[in-house]
């Protein structure tokens, strides 16, 4: 690991003689950082590069897929596409529970769904 640290080092140093650090936006400022004080310390790092990746926890991809097929299944207007959707958001729903997570986030979604829809006149909600 030695090496590996060594090589960054000598990359980091030769961008800074280069002026590649110069005027970047946001220099002197601190850095606006998310809170992960939920993450357990020795897995931080991890999780951040993940994040920057593109890459998400099993449970938050869960949480994001549940969404999706809430959002599908307002939307849906076939009664069989209603019930797959149905049927999958319930199985999502299950797992995200498995991981120890509320699915109480998609109750106060349909919630807003609704409100918003009486205050735009439409009763169909």
């Amino acid at each position: 690991m030695m090496f590996l640290d060594s090589l960054v080092e000598r990359h980091i140093n030769e961008a800074q003689q280069q002026g590649k650090f110069d005027n970047l936006p946001g220099a002197g400022k601190p850095l606006v950082l998310d809170d992960d004080s939920q993450v357990p310390e020795n897995v931080r790092m991890s999780y951040r590069i993940l994040k920057m990746s593109g890459f998400l926890p099993e449970a938050l991809q869960l949480r994001q897929e549940a969404i999706t097929l809430q959002n599908l299944l307002h939307t849906a207007t076939d009664a069989d596409e209603c019930s797959t959707y149905h049927a999958h958001l319930e199985l999502i729903k299950l797992k995200i529970s498995q991981t120890g997570l509320s699915t109480r986030f998609l109750d106060d979604i349909a919630y807003g769904e609704e409100v918003r829809g009486k205050l735009l006149g439409k009763d169909d909600f």
